[in-house]
C-alpha cells in the first residue's frame, strides 16, 4: 500500500500545491490562464508531437487496447444520457451534457503521469496511443450527439462542421496528426529538434497537475449532489470497470496495457468537460460539481484501482 501511495501522493501534492496557491492569490486567475495556455499549446503538443512521431504505431495503436478504452467510454456515455432522461427528467441538451461529465477522463494531466509513475515507458507508450485519439474523438462523439438530439440544434450537417472547426484549430490534435504523418513517411527529425521537444515536453505534466489544481478554486458545489454523485461514480467505477471486462475478459490484451487502459478509464472528468457544457449553456452546475468532487474523491478511487490491479 506504501508502494501505491507513493505513485499518487506526488502527483496530487501537486495538484494540492496549485490549488493552495490559487486560493491564497499567491497566483492570478489571468496567470493560470497564461501558464495553461503554454502547456496546452506548446508543452502537450511537444509531448504529443515527440510521442506519435517516434512510437512503432503498428504496436502502440492495438485496435483491442483502444477498442477496451472507447467502448467502454462511450457505452458509458449513452447510460449517463439514459439516467439523465428517465431518471432525472432532464431536457435531450441536458442529458446530453450530463452524459459528457462521465465520459471525457482527466487523461493527459492526471491520466499519464499515474500511468508513467505505476508502470514505466511500457505504459507510457500505451497510454498516450489512448490519450492521442481522446480529445478529437470524444469531442466528435459529443458534438455530434448535442447537434443531433438538443431541441434548439442546427442538425448532424452543421455539427460535423462545427467538429471539422474545432479539431481544425486544436494544437494537440495537429500536434499529433503531424507526429504521426511524419511517422508514416519516415521523415528523421533532426536530433537537436528531438532533444527541444524533450524539454517542452518534460514541462507538460507538472504544469498541467499544478494547473488542474489552480482552476479548481473557481468552481463550487452547488445544486443536486445526488446528481453529481451519480455520474461522478459513472465515471470512476463504471467506466474502469467495463474497460477491465474488456481488456482482461474479451480481448485478453497484454496485462500492462489492459491496466494502463483501466488506469486511464479510472480517472475523473478534466476541465473539458466544464468547458462542453459552458459552451452549450446545460448541466454547468452539474460539470462543476463533478470536476471538483470527482478530482477529490478521485485521490481514493485511483488508489484503490493500482492496488486492485497490481
Amino acid at each position: 500500500m506504501f508502494e501505491i501511495a507513493a505513485i499518487v501522493a506526488p502527483v496530487f501534492l501537486v495538484v494540492l500545491i496549485g490549488f493552495g496557491a490559487s486560493k491564497m492569490r499567491l497566483i492570478m486567475d489571468a496567470e493560470v490562464d497564461t501558464i495553461l495556455r503554454f502547456t496546452t499549446h506548446f508543452a502537450v503538443s511537444a509531448l504529443l508531437f515527440k510521442a506519435t512521431a517516434t512510437l512503432d504505431l503498428a504496436e502502440a495503436l492495438d485496435p483491442a487496447t483502444l477498442a477496451s478504452y472507447y467502448l467502454s467510454a462511450f457505452t458509458v456515455f449513452a447510460i449517463g444520457i439514459f439516467l439523465a432522461r428517465k431518471l432525472f427528467n432532464q431536457r435531450p441538451g441536458e442529458a446530453v451534457a450530463s452524459g459528457f461529465t462521465a465520459l471525457f477522463a482527466n487523461s493527459v494531466f492526471l491520466g499519464l503521469p499515474i500511468v508513467e509513475r505505476a508502470y514505466g515507458e511500457a505504459g507510457l507508450a500505451v497510454g498516450l496511443a489512448i490519450v492521442a485519439v481522446h480529445a478529437p474523438l470524444i469531442y466528435f462523439v459529443g458534438v455530434v450527439t448535442m447537434e443531433s438530439t438538443a431541441r434548439d440544434g442546427t442538425g448532424p450537417v452543421a455539427a460535423l462542421r462545427k467538429v471539422a472547426h474545432t479539431l481544425s484549430h486544436n494544437p494537440l490534435l495537429i500536434a499529433v496528426a503531424a507526429g504521426i504523418a511524419v511517422n508514416l513517411i519516415g521523415f528523421p527529425v533532426p536530433t537537436a529538434a528531438l532533444e527541444a521537444l524533450e524539454l517542452l515536453a518534460k514541462a507538460a505534466l507538472p504544469l498541467g497537475m499544478f494547473s488542474i489544481g489552480a482552476t479548481l478554486t473557481r468552481y463550487s458545489l452547488a445544486g443536486d449532489l445526488w446528481i453529481t454523485s451519480v455520474y461522478v461514480g459513472l465515471a470512476l467505477i463504471l467506466r474502469p470497470v467495463l474497460v477491465a471486462i474488456l481488456a482482461f475478459g474479451v480481448f485478453g490484451i497484454d496485462a500492462v496495457a489492459a491496466k494502463v487502459a483501466v488506469m486511464i478509464a479510472a480517472m475523473p472528468g478534466g476541465i473539458n468537460i466544464y468547458i462542453f457544457a459552458t459552451l452549450y449553456k446545460r448541466s454547468q452546475a452539474l460539470a462543476a460539481n463533478a470536476l471538483l468532487l470527482g478530482t477529490a474523491l478521485s485521490i481514493v478511487s485511483i488508489t484503490i484501482w493500482l492496488a486492485v490491479l497490481g
